[in-house]
């Protein structure tokens, strides 16, 4: 079994070293936390010196503090639900909130439960967190639920000395995404039924109705007008080709997924997003939001402007915007004022840079860029009431539509009937 020399700091705040006998290196991190100690430095080989009599030790590193069995660590990315992300990342921010320091709450957190997702989360943080890792890299290694909005909030607060803030902040942004999709979906029931029950319909017309309708009609004297003819020749084609529509709307649908990230395709994509009506308001609002919430928190915590600008601009992930960003970073460089860069980008609305230029003239920057995000929270807000106020009826239109047509198709075809047969007598 490899042998690890260890530095540590024991309850009292003294240092200690010595070497211990783990399989792996996480292991012996966690043997020696088992045993009070605090290690910084863990590295395979035999210790030096051994001080304060803490000398090699031969337990097993099944075998933890007091005899108890520590739970050998998963290996691979942990994944995490929406929910439990949300709940996660709420309970650290109470915890960092409350003065502990991350490696506390963590460890707070990972005795919570043995076998629990947020238990293995806090397990792999503090491991990489104690062999020397920042924190915001220490999520990117151990979810990939962990976004990289959410690692750029978390980097951001550890270079500001702010990560309660940010993430009490970032848990408040989860909450808002988890309400509006919870939302969406109370608001697509009634449309999605109407749907189900217009294409339900129209199968039963296309498939059954029409074919039954045109050999009745098919028997008669002068043979089908042609109105209903073209409404049988279609109904025919649905029925014979229908897998044929279906294949292709697939291959369109993959086709765009591989444009939209590629790279020539993404950056256009992504602007285009931001251009479709009401969807583009609210996805420029959460921008908004976000990017001056992140960097009032920066710039409040002591951290200069520039290396603001640089970590929060990896708020969004939209590549039009983080080129847009860039730039703005080029001219605060170069000297500009931040007012005056935002404004080239035409990212920002004139309101929004008329209260920065306030803050740069008052020297307030810091508390004015958070008056602005709360203004656009409260603009996101509006932007979602709006979007979810006409999704509702857009799809009610779009449907009802579909039913009119089907409905216009059997009137026309029982009017043109009729006219035959009163042709006839």
């Amino acid at each position: 079994m490899p042998t690890f020399a260890y530095q540590a700091s024991d309850a009292a705040g003294r240092d200690v070293s010595g070497s211990v006998d783990a399989p792996d290196r996480a292991s012996a991190v966690r043997l020696l936390t088992g045993r009070g100690l605090q290690p910084f430095q863990v590295k395979e080989g035999p210790a030096k010196t051994a001080v304060r009599g803490v000398g090699k030790s031969t337990a097993k590193a099944t075998t933890g503090a007091k005899g108890k069995a520590v739970v050998p660590e998963t290996s691979g990315p942990i994944r995490i639900s929406g929910k439990n992300l949300q709940l996660f990342t709420e309970e650290l921010a109470e915890l960092l909130e409350a003065g502990m320091r991350l490696e506390q709450a963590l460890k707070l957190m990972e005795g919570k439960g043995a076998t629990g997702t947020h238990s293995r989360i806090a397990a792999r943080l503090g491991s990489l967190i104690r062999e020397g890792h920042p924190f915001s890299s220490a999520l990117k290694q151990t979810s990939p639920s962990f976004n990289e909005l959410y690692c750029a909030v978390a980097a951001a607060g550890e270079a500001g000395g702010s990560l309660s803030e940010s993430m009490k902040r970032q848990g408040m942004y989860l909450a808002k995404v988890r309400e509006l999709k919870s939302q969406v979906a109370v608001a697509l029931i009634y449309p999605g039924f109407l749907g189900f029950s217009a294409v339900a319909v129209t199968v039963l017309f296309t498939t059954f109705l029409i074919p039954r309708l045109s050999g009745m009609m098919s028997r008669m004297r002068g043979g089908v007008p042609q109105g209903v003819q073209i409404i049988l020749n279609f109904s025919e084609f649905m029925r014979s080709y229908w897998w044929l529509l279906l294949a292709g709307s697939a291959l369109l649908g993959l086709l765009f997924w591989v444009w939209s990230g590629s790279k020539q395709g993404r950056p256009v994509w992504d602007e285009t997003k931001l251009k479709i009506p009401f969807v583009g308001n609210v996805l420029m609002a959460n921008f908004h939001t976000q990017f001056l919430e992140t960097l009032a928190s920066l710039t409040g915590g002591g951290l200069p402007l520039l290396k603001g600008l640089e970590l929060a601009s990896r708020i969004s992930a939209n590549l039009f915007i983080q080129r847009q960003l860039v730039n703005v970073i080029d001219g605060v460089r170069d000297g500009t004022a931040l007012s005056r860069s935002l404004e080239k980008t035409a990212l920002f609305p004139d309101n929004l840079l008329e209260m920065v230029r306030i803050g740069e003239h008052t020297g307030d920057i810091s508390g004015t860029l958070r008056r602005a995000a709360d203004r656009c929270g409260r603009e996101l807000e509006k932007s979602l009431e709006k979007l979810m106020a006409m999704l509702q009826p857009m799809i009610i239109l779009v449907m009802a539509a579909l039913v009119g047509v089907m409905a216009y198709m059997m009137i026309t075809i029982i009017y043109d009937t009729v006219a035959t047969l009163n042709s006839r007598r």
